[in-house]
């Protein structure tokens, strides 16, 4: 056989591994040309080159092992015409799918950018959202279970679906029940005890279609404010501050506070850059 290369040259030109040209050759989806029955070497010919692209780009848009090795046997042109009708149907699949990621991730972009500019000139403002539809978890979680919280985020997620995770999109949050509000003002610290407090998370469903049964929180004003990091303590102190400033300004809190992830920690590295921002239903005054 004249330049025969070996499984390594092949592998190298096409831009695969030897373990991947190694598992082709035991399913039968691409043999050697020549194996040496004495040292047990693989060869390809360079005709086979081809063949290894044609295996990568079926692949590269969605084709199993399974389907291609039956494209690859006994082609005709009829059967090859229809493999790429199939193809292209599969390319025009991913464009879409490639598309709602561009938007979804542009949205979550731009959501970000809008979070750090809102606290732009104060600490503690006041936000008018629309009504907003969640699923809930079905029991509660103690404030100080955290392992419990990032487990009860994941099966919200997987209840939900959708084609990319729910990263950075102010999707995640917890109800801090109401109840607690007068222990919060009335704590000058904010020991372990706090720990023992319940409350329930939820996830943000308003642009995705869900088969879940949903809630909704109202539409209205509520006052905001956000604190970084993942410590509790630093949540209580920022939710003492909004109550305190409630009392101050006369606003009627109508609700349990609501507390969503903003910038979570999938996008750093640096806890403290993690926000999280505490939204108490009010009416405000004149209305």
């Amino acid at each position: 056989m004249q330049n025969k290369l070996t499984i390594g040259e092949m592998a190298k030109l096409r831009g695969v591994t030897v373990d991947t040209l190694r598992h082709y050759d035991k399913i039968g989806l691409l043999k050697p040309y020549y194996t040496d029955p004495d040292s047990g070497y693989r060869y390809y010919s360079i005709s086979q080159y081809e063949v290894l692209g044609t295996i990568k780009e079926l692949r590269r848009i969605g084709f199993s092992l399974e389907e291609i090795k039956d494209f690859l046997t006994n082609r005709t042109v009829k059967k090859s015409v229809q493999f790429l009708q199939q193809s292209m149907d599969r390319i025009q699949e991913k464009i879409r799918e490639l598309q709602a990621i561009h938007s979804i991730m542009m949205n979550r972009l731009t959501h970000i950018e809008r979070f750090l500019e809102s606290y732009k000139d104060s600490d503690i403002v006041v936000k008018h959202f629309e009504e907003r539809e969640y699923i809930q978890l079905a029991r509660p979680v103690k404030w100080a279970d955290t392992e419990e919280a990032y487990f009860g985020f994941l099966e919200l997620e997987n209840r939900i679906g959708g084609i990319i995770p729910v990263l950075a999109s102010n999707k995640f949050g917890d109800f801090i029940p109401r109840e607690y509000f007068d222990q919060v003002r009335q704590a000058t610290d904010f020991s372990d005890s706090f720990g023992e407090w319940e409350s329930q998370l939820f996830l943000l469903v308003q642009d995705e279609a869900s088969d879940q049964p949903t809630q909704k929180i109202e539409k209205g004003a509520f006052l905001c404010s956000y604190h970084g990091g993942l410590v509790r303590e630093k949540m209580l102190t920022q939710l003492k501050k909004l109550l305190d400033y409630c009392d101050a300004h006369g606003y009627v809190i109508t609700g349990d506070a609501v507390r969503i992830m903003q910038v979570d920690i999938s996008l750093t590295d640096q806890y403290e850059e993690a926000y999280y921002e505490i939204q108490i239903p009010i009416v405000e005054k004149g209305d």
